[in-house]
């Protein structure tokens, strides 16, 4: 029995020891980096480019050779026919002509030599692939901006639970130091089951922070890609975090300019499109030059003696210029699709770029208040400590009330936690400005 019981025991210590091992720390850019190689939407955009590219390729290409090659066997049934003039010395009526089995083989080749429609065509297939670039740089930053903001509401989720299991060790220390109290007569019974319910009251808010932040954390694995039955350890502070991210910027001196702004920069690539899209229409109704070619070998004959047969080679080469003329007003129509299209689109661009300006302002005003609650904050905290721990002295020597102590730590819980938000406000205000300067952070 001894040998088995210590044999479990050695196991129970391995298996602990390996779950231990299995935990994933991760730190802000361990998710960062996590996500970038397993969120499945920014490999979407990443297929995005390679379509973009390949269509690139296959307008290019256009000006290469094309060449083509077929076959063609007719059986004339009833062979044709060529109708006589009145005089002719063949006489009247008609002449068959042909052979009842017909062969021939076709190569031809052409190659665009002067084709405007073609050159817009790949100067918009450039822009679309640009546009397709632009549009992943998009996708990253706002996954980035989304795993910030999932990473940040972790640490205040742990953080806040942390506080949380504080004040109920301090309320179960109070109700301990109450009932000693009670049991030498110092206190009456109404402080024991004050301080009694006071603990009890705490408990539930514990679980429920403990709740949250196991569901801030399954949501940021989520976010990343990560698989949600995965222990992961998250490593940092809202405190250090909010020092790193803070450490060489200051609101005074913060870029204000938007000229990266992926969804401006996206809007000028998408208006370059609109109006190559409108000179690629307009060029389509000009003339074009093309270098053609043909060779054709072919035969006639009334039987399947293919030995027998007498094959005939032909080769042409020259120009074919394309001249349209007409085409039912297709063109301006179109055109002014495009120019409507267009003037749209600088609207609404304008109207983004005036309300990116004015959410800019207010995201470095909310910072700057952000920063001076955070010192208020850290300043309420330390005067919290203070007053509870002069509350604690005061009822112990029965200078004071438990409703004081009570108080007391009513209100250095509810300063911690103001301080938590405070820095949480920085690090969201912070994330949310490199979102609409279009700052990458890898």
């Amino acid at each position: 029995m001894l040998g088995m019981a210590l044999t479990l025991g050695l196991v129970n210590q391995a298996a602990r020891a390996q779950a231990v091992t299995d935990t994933l720390l991760l730190d802000f850019d361990g998710a960062l980096a996590y996500a970038l190689d397993h969120n499945p939407s920014l490999r979407v955009a990443d297929l995005d480019i390679e379509s973009a590219e390949l269509s690139f390729r296959e307008t290019r290409n256009q000006y290469l050779p094309s060449v083509n090659l077929s076959g063609n066997y007719n059986r004339n049934i009833k062979r044709p026919v060529i109708f006589l003039p009145d005089d002719s010395p063949f006489g009247n009526g008609y002449l068959e002509i042909g052979s009842e089995n017909s062969f021939m083989g076709v190569a031809a080749a052409s190659m665009p030599l002067l084709n405007l429609g073609l050159n817009q065509s790949l100067r918009a297939s450039r822009i679309e692939k640009t546009l397709a670039r632009e549009q992943f740089r998009g996708s990253r930053i706002e996954l980035e901006y989304n795993v910030q903001l999932a990473f940040f509401d972790v640490l205040l989720a742990r953080e806040s639970m942390q506080v949380m299991r504080q004040s109920f060790n301090n309320a179960s220390d109070n109700l301990v130091r109450t009932r000693r109290m009670h049991e030498q007569g110092m206190v009456a019974e109404y402080d024991l089951i004050r301080a009694e319910v006071q603990t009890e009251n705490l408990r539930p808010n514990v679980l429920q922070a403990e709740n949250a932040y196991v569901i801030a954390l399954n949501y940021l694995k989520a976010l990343i890609g990560m698989d949600e039955a995965q222990p992961v350890a998250v490593e940092g502070s809202l405190a250090d975090m909010a020092v790193n991210r803070l450490s060489d910027f200051t609101v005074d001196e913060a870029n204000r300019s938007l000229q990266r702004n992926s969804d401006l920069v996206q809007m000028d690539l998408q208006l370059d499109l609109v109006n190559q899209q409108a000179a690629m229409v307009r060029a389509n109704g000009l003339p074009s030059l093309d270098l053609a070619g043909n060779y054709q070998y072919q035969t006639e004959a009334n039987h399947f003696r293919f030995g027998d047969y007498q094959w005939v080679e032909t080769f042409s080469a020259g120009l074919r210029l394309t001249i349209p003329l007409f085409n039912g007003f297709a063109i301006r129509n179109q055109t002014r699709q495009l120019e409507i299209l267009g003037e749209q689109i600088k609207l609404q661009r304008d109207f983004l770029e005036d309300n990116l300006d004015i959410q800019l302002d207010n995201i470095l005003k909310s910072m700057m208040v952000a920063v001076e609650k955070t010192g208020n904050a850290r300043s309420n905290v330390r005067m919290a400590e203070r007053g509870f721990q002069i509350a604690q002295t005061r009822y112990e020597t029965g200078q004071g009330t438990l409703m004081e102590l009570n108080d007391s730590e009513v209100a250095l819980t509810q300063a911690r936690f103001n301080l938590l938000q405070a820095k949480h406000e920085i690090l969201h205000a912070k994330a949310e400005y490199d979102r609409f300067i279009g700052e990458n952070k890898r």
